[in-house]
């Protein structure tokens, strides 16, 4: 098979990689989801997921990458998120994949899934896999064509960076009808005062803490009553995370789905 790179490349598969080199979090999850995970002898010291990511040799972090460590490995495919480094690698005699990660598109996990089912020959597992997350998207889409109440939304991030257009949160505001006050491209840092000037109905935030005790902040009508902050500050369960596009994601999707409107996903969330 033959797989074409974000920078055009045609990558061909004789036969399926034994030994991969995966130096990007969201493929790892994809690998262990299809039942491929053993084929990994290298990753990058931030993938923590799943728990057998603690036995695999890491060969740098994420945005740094120890070539030499890499081919000790004598991996058949080394597959990239970014390509800083593409170049030395294939100087080192190394076949090299490279897909830019996403930014936005979050349904094209699927496809990703089903890519790595293709690649190591694993296409009847990667199909339920991949099946399985686009039922899921398509039941909230059903589900949200009855909904008509719409809210604003904020994602409290550090030093007020936030996801605006073209990312994958803003990808799960748009699926379920949520107005972004972050009204420009991608992540950015936003200006607090429209955060004010917007008085978001939700603030998506690692705590509720780090909302009601930011003195910027602490102006808003929802910090204003206690009573009811719980209703407009939403906090990720652990274990669930917007910040990998992998198989996962969806779980994250359907937690905030039910949070924002439990009349529809059941929940306990923002609109009661």
């Amino acid at each position: 098979m033959t797989v074409v790179s974000s920078d055009g490349k045609e990558v061909v598969f004789e036969t399926p990689p034994e030994r991969i080199v995966v130096y990007d979090g969201a493929a790892v999850e994809m690998l262990f989801a299809i039942g491929e995970g053993d084929r990994i002898v290298g990753t990058h010291s931030y993938v923590t997921y799943p728990p057998e990511t603690a036995e695999i040799t890491k060969v740098g972090d994420a945005f740094n990458m120890d070539i030499e460590a890499i081919v000790a490995l004598e991996p058949d495919l080394v597959y990239v998120f970014y390509d800083r480094f593409n170049a030395d690698l294939e100087r080192a005699g190394l076949k090299v994949l490279y897909i830019k990660s996403l930014s936005h598109g979050f349904t094209e996990v699927a496809d990703q899934i089903r890519m790595w089912g293709a690649i190591t020959g694993e296409t009847e597992e990667a199909e339920h896999v991949a099946g399985e997350f686009d039922d899921r998207v398509h039941d909230i889409e059903h589900r949200m064509e009855e909904v008509e109440q719409t809210w604003t939304v904020y994602s409290h991030g550090f030093d007020w960076w936030t996801p605006g257009r073209n990312t994958l949160v803003n990808d799960v505001f748009e699926l379920l009808k949520l107005e972004n006050v972050a009204d420009f491209e991608g992540y950015q840092q936003i200006n607090p005062e429209i955060i004010i000037a917007n008085e978001p109905d939700i603030i998506m935030a690692d705590s509720v803490e780090s909302v009601t005790e930011n003195p910027v902040l602490s102006t808003l009508h929802m910090v204003e009553d206690p009573d009811h902050i719980e209703h407009h500050i939403f906090v990720m369960s652990e274990g669930n995370s917007f910040s990998v596009a992998g198989p996962r994601f969806i779980d994250a999707v359907e937690e905030f789905a039910a949070w924002v409107y439990p009349e529809v996903f059941g929940g306990d969330g923002h609109s009661h």
